[in-house]
């Protein structure tokens, strides 16, 4: 396969404002990521758009969003279209990657969007990354068999989650976010311990079908549990997630998982998980299959 990539102007690729998600993460994202693996594949590039398979289209589509109050109310989006329209060649040889929860809002034609945050919009599902957590020098033992530490407003099934699971033996059911620093300092380190204290580490869908948490807890080394109305695990084609990682659609679904798991299982899944992540997703490692889908397609 060969690809060209479409040269953008700067207001494509803008700078990083103060905003970071998670806190403790760079800013640093799939987008920006794609293109610097991108870029040192010189045996994959041709600077003929003519003679390339695919045009790759590297927009930082979750930066101008950000920047641009999230495209609420549409704000940015009539500019953000007449620039990218500018750009593409060829919709039906193109493919790009974007983070942000609704993709890239913008009429694109045919392109290919792969998205690691996806929630009614369309796409080809790719990991979140973010920076390592740290680990203490001796891993704490385990004494739950699923945690989740984290907000429950941002969809339903985190409410119903907490409902049913608050009060179940072995399931610990973290809260809200602290507001001052120095409280959000040891939430973050308590995130760490339990997830390490865990089996299995609970990461429902937010307001995208995605969870930070899924990929957190694969670098942790705990087998992580996706738990939402769509299954977004990335690479479906290429990974094998039934080995390394749990699945429920519903809450109900969870019980009954949380029923019969075993910890010896749940222990294994954890130590493949995180041979995994460290070397098919993290930085740079996944882009491999985005190459691998797009021969896929072809």
């Amino acid at each position: 396969m060969t690809i060209y990539i479409l040269p953008v102007p700067a207001i494509l690729q803008p700078e990083p404002k103060g905003f970071r998600y998670p806190a403790h993460n760079d800013d640093f994202g799939i987008e920006q990521d794609m293109l610097i693996w991108l870029q040192k594949q010189k045996h994959l590039l041709t600077n003929d758009p003519a003679k390339a398979d695919r045009h790759y289209l590297p927009v930082f589509w979750t930066r101008w969003h950000i920047n641009h109050q999230f495209a609420a109310g549409g704000v940015g989006l009539p500019e953000l279209q007449a620039e990218v329209d500018k750009v593409i060649i060829d919709d039906s040889k193109t493919f790009t990657i974007t983070q942000f929860d609704g993709g890239t809002l913008l009429d694109i034609g045919k392109t290919v969007v792969f998205t690691a945050a996806r929630t009614i919009n369309s796409g080809i599902d790719a990991p979140i990354i973010c920076r390592p957590h740290r680990k203490p020098l001796i891993l704490p033992s385990k004494k739950y068999l699923a945690s989740f530490n984290g907000s429950f407003y941002t969809h339903p099934i985190r409410d119903e989650m907490n409902e049913k699971l608050s009060n179940r033996p072995g399931v610990y059911m973290g809260g809200m976010l602290p507001t001052r620093f120095y409280k959000r300092w040891f939430w973050a380190t308590n995130y760490n311990l339990n997830t390490m204290a865990s089996y299995i580490a609970l990461a429902p869908r937010g307001t995208s079908c995605s969870s930070f948490r899924f990929f957190e807890a694969m670098q942790l080394g705990v087998a992580p549990c996706l738990i939402g109305d769509v299954d977004v695990r990335p690479f479906k084609n290429f990974i094998p997630w039934d080995d390394i990682s749990y699945y429920s659609p519903t809450v109900e679904a969870l019980e009954k998982l949380l029923d019969t798991v075993t910890e010896e299982e749940a222990l294994e899944k954890g130590k493949k998980a995180y041979q995994f992540w460290k070397n098919d997703l993290y930085y740079q490692k996944w882009c491999k299959y985005v190459i691998k889908e797009l021969e896929l397609l072809s």
